[in-house]
């Protein structure tokens, strides 16, 4: 089969995160849309991977181990996945492990932040929401919608808990040379996520593939075809490899459903080598 033809969605997000599906139920989606492989990449979790490979075999859906992080360089947020590690690594799992817990206590004092400004809500909601998942934004903004204080998801995050707004609390993230050594450390490949129009900046891109950045995810949702290709020439100029994927989280956030935006099975190929050399 041409390797056009099989698609490959490398970025999901499941309950463990911020998304809303069992690992197991995006696999299942995966398999009804005849993809070929898929990786769930929550934020800063390993916690559905294991359920994620079972799900694979189950479906006979091809499942590579993934993770995403977040990094701040150049007063830029960047984000950076991992494929392919070995999830069971320990420096990987004790690092995790301490973001699990700063997103806890930074969702505690947004909630904090909200009281102070008279908007209530019971941080045990928040809690509940998540579930047996990570922390993050969008569990506070659920709770925030589901008591009627704001009348949609992003109007929780434009008025009270994004960027500078009066609830905001910055997120605790580690440096670009240490989330990507802790990725090849455990056999994986590091990937910049949807970089956007910021591929074109010369010394940040420079910046990133000097800290051992392997791959840049080409096809996502908030790439233009023009992004697209100009991410495209820096993966041919620099010897890369080109991911895609749906960054799907839930039905009312979706901007692709799972499997709408993906990557050609050579992506899984060339991730996959990579690693193996690696190792």
């Amino acid at each position: 089969m041409n390797d056009k033809m099989v698609r490959c969605d490398l970025h999901l997000h499941s309950c463990y995160s911020d998304g809303m599906l069992e690992p197991g139920e995006l696999v299942g989606m995966a398999r009804e849309k005849d993809l070929e492989a898929v990786s769930i990449t929550d934020h800063d979790t390993l916690l559905g991977v294991a359920e994620a490979f079972a799900a694979g075999e189950e479906f006979g859906v091809e499942t590579l181990a993934g993770i995403e992080f977040s990094v701040r360089e150049q007063d830029q947020e960047l984000h950076i996945l991992g494929y392919c590690f070995d999830h069971e690594n320990v420096p990987l799992q004790v690092q995790v492990t301490m973001l699990a817990d700063a997103r806890l206590q930074r969702a505690r004092r947004m909630v904090e932040n909200l009281s102070d400004r008279r908007v209530h809500i019971p941080f045990e909601r928040v809690l509940g929401i998540a579930g047996k998942g990570t922390l993050g934004r969008p569990h506070i903004a659920k709770v925030m919608l589901d008591m009627g204080i704001v009348s949609g998801i992003q109007e929780a995050f434009n008025r009270y808990i994004g960027f500078r707004c009066p609830a905001y609390v910055p997120k605790t993230v580690l440096g670009l040379d240490c989330i990507v050594r802790l990725i090849r450390d455990a056999g994986g490949v590091a990937v910049w996520a949807h970089p956007g129009a910021a591929v074109r900046k010369r010394r940040l891109l420079d910046l990133v593939l000097e800290s051992g950045v392997a791959g840049l995810e080409v096809w996502h949702p908030n790439h233009s075809k023009t992004v697209e290709r100009d991410i495209l020439a820096a993966v041919e100029r620099h010897g890369l490899i080109a991911t895609g994927g749906s960054d799907y989280h839930f039905e009312e956030a979706k901007r692709a459903s799972v499997g709408e935006i993906g990557a050609p099975y050579e992506s899984v190929r060339a991730l996959k080598r990579r690693s193996a050399f690696l190792r």
